[in-house]
């Protein structure tokens, strides 16, 4: 009867610490970049509206870190750093159009002049139209970046920073009210829970 009740009581913490296991596992650099890009694991969503793809992508701040120092090893370094980057959460947006059968700068565009207006506009005021919904506040876009590509690509990539005072939110939801992809506001979700460590 003893070893059955100690069955049983092993058998219940472990299902009680299982699920708390997710939140401390540590991935090598590579299995965390796989982990953090997998849109089953809710820190990347897509989305369609109106022919326009979105592309939401969240990006921890141990993954910044190892994004601008990949060829360092320094654990320690890293935990030194990683506090000064968590002061924004960052994002990348990938904006395209549906089947890539058009450049996003392109599309509804009817001559010169109205597509240079389109590229100022995302340049520049795009930013604007960019907030954060966290715990029912809504945050503007406090860092920009329109990535200008000089290949073929059809998409247009934007890295994005919000302000970060509610660093154990699990949910976060970007709003984009912009009257060149949506007569409604666009919403993308992200869900932040049980993201893994990295481990240099």
């Amino acid at each position: 009867m003893k070893g059955r009740i100690k069955f049983l009581l092993h058998v219940l913490w472990t299902a009680l610490l299982l699920p708390l296991s997710g939140c401390e596992k540590a991935l090598n650099t590579k299995d965390y970049a796989n982990w953090i890009k997998d849109t089953d694991n809710g820190l990347r969503a897509k989305k369609k509206v109106n022919h326009h793809t979105f592309d939401l992508q969240y990006l921890p701040a141990e993954y910044v870190w190892w994004q601008r120092n990949k060829m360092m090893t320094d654990k320690e370094k890293m935990r030194e750093e990683v506090p000064a980057i968590e002061e924004l959460q960052y994002y990348t947006l990938t904006l395209g159009i549906e089947n890539d059968v058009v450049d996003f700068v392109d599309y509804g565009v009817q001559d010169h002049t109205e597509k240079q207006q389109k590229l100022y506009y995302f340049s520049y005021g795009f930013q604007q139209d960019l907030k954060l919904e966290v715990n029912g506040r809504l945050l503007p876009c406090a860092l920009f970046h329109f990535e200008r590509t000089l290949d073929l690509k059809s998409t247009r990539t934007f890295v994005l920073g919000f302000e970060n005072d509610s660093k154990d939110t699990e949910e976060t939801r970007l709003i984009i009210e912009s009257g060149w992809l949506s007569a409604i506001p666009v919403k993308i979700k992200i869900s932040k829970k049980n993201i893994p460590k990295l481990r240099l």
